[in-house]
C-alpha cells in the first residue's frame, strides 16, 4: 500500500499523524523518510519516532532556516496537515507546501452543524456557526493548493475517546443520549490517508477533493454508552442538558463514508463500535 510513498511531511504531530506513523511502522514495505513540524524546544521526542524534526519556535536567521527546511521537505512530498484551524497558521504555512506532491488536510464533520440526519458528501454544510467558518475557511485555503479534505467524524483510539471518559467519570450523556454520532477508529482513518496518499484519485467524482470519513455503524450515544458500561462493570452516567455539553456531542448526523471507501479500496479493521472499543480496551489491558 504504500510502495509509491517516498516522503511524507506531517504538519502537527498529533494522534492523527501519530496513527499514521504506527500504520507505516506496522507496513512490510521499504518506509518513506518522514519530517515533522514541532514547537518543542527540541526535536528529541520526534527523533525517537523516526521523524526528522522541524522546529518552528524560533526566531530569526535560525527560524527563517527551519521555513526553508519545511519548503524543501514538502518538495515532492506527501504532506499531512491536521492541527485545527486559527487563520494564523494556516497562511503562514500555506507557501512552504507549494511544490508538495499530494496534500491531505484533516478537518471536521462539525462543518455540517445543526445539520441531522444521513450525512455525505452532497450534504449542505452550516454556515450559521463561527467555527464552522473558521474550519471552512481553512479547508478553502488548503484545497487552493490542491489538498484533499478528509471531513472525520468523532476520532477514538486506545488513548482516547468515549471509554477513557467514561472511566475517569468526566463523561455525561448529551440528553435523554437519542442523538446519533458518528466515530472513526485512528488505525481506520491512518488507513485511508495512506491509501489517498498511495493511489490517484477516484475518477469521475466531481467531489474528489472533499470526502466524509466515519465507520458503518452510526449509532445513538445511549447505545454505545450502556454497551461500553456493561463491558466495564460500570453504572450508566448522568445526564447533561444539550445546552451544557461540549458542542461536538450536539449534532444528530449519520455519516455515509461509502465513497472514500470504494473510491480507494479500504477495508475498515474496525467497522463498527464494538470492533473498534474491544480493540482499544484490549491494548489498555496490555499496558495495565
Amino acid at each position: 500500500m504504500t510502495h509509491s510513498i517516498k516522503k511524507i511531511v506531517l504538519f502537527g504531530v498529533g494522534q492523527t499523524a501519530l496513527a499514521v506513523l504506527s500504520a507505516l511502522q506496522a507496513a512490510p514495505e521499504a518506509k518513506p523518510e518522514i519530517w515533522g513540524t514541532t514547537r518543542a524546544q527540541s526535536g528529541d521526542t520526534l527523533q525517537a519516532l523516526g521523524v526528522k524534526p522541524i522546529l518552528l519556535n524560533r526566531s530569526g536567521a535560525e527560524g527563517d532556516l527551519d521555513m526553508e527546511l519545511l519548503k524543501e521537505a514538502c518538495d515532492g512530498a506527501c504532506v499531512l496537515i491536521s492541527f485545527p484551524p486559527d487563520e494564523k497558521s494556516e497562511h503562514f504555512f500555506f507557501d512552504t507546501i507549494s511544490g508538495a506532491g499530494k496534500i491531505i488536510y484533516i478537518s471536521s464533520t462539525g462543518v455540517y452543524g445543526s445539520l441531522s440526519g444521513d450525512i455525505d458528501e452532497d450534504s449542505p454544510v452550516d454556515h450559521s456557526q463561527p467555527r464552522v467558518q473558521d474550519r471552512l475557511k481553512a479547508e478553502a485555503l488548503w484545497r487552493s493548493a490542491g489538498a484533499t479534505v478528509l471531513r472525520a467524524a468523532a476520532l477514538y483510539g486506545p488513548q482516547s475517546g468515549l471509554h477513557k471518559r467514561l472511566l475517569t467519570g468526566t463523561y455525561r450523556l448529551p440528553g435523554d443520549g437519542s442523538n446519533f454520532v458518528s466515530r472513526i477508529h485512528l488505525d481506520d482513518l491512518a488507513a485511508i490517508i495512506l491509501a489517498i496518499f498511495s493511489k490517484p484519485k477516484a475518477v469521475d467524482d466531481r467531489y474528489a477533493d472533499i470526502y466524509v470519513v466515519g465507520d458503518l455503524k452510526p449509532s445513538t450515544h445511549i447505545e454505545v454508552v450502556t454497551w461500553l458500561c456493561q463491558l466495564l462493570s460500570l453504572p450508566l452516567p448522568p445526564s447533561a442538558s444539550l445546552s451544557e455539553v461540549n458542542a461536538s456531542l450536539t449534532g444528530n448526523r449519520r455519516i455515509n463514508p461509502a465513497r472514500v471507501l470504494n473510491g480507494f479500496n479500504v477495508v475498515l479493521a474496525y467497522p463498527t463500535y464494538v470492533e473498534g472499543f474491544t480493540q482499544c480496551l484490549s491494548v489498555q489491558g496490555e499496558r495495565n
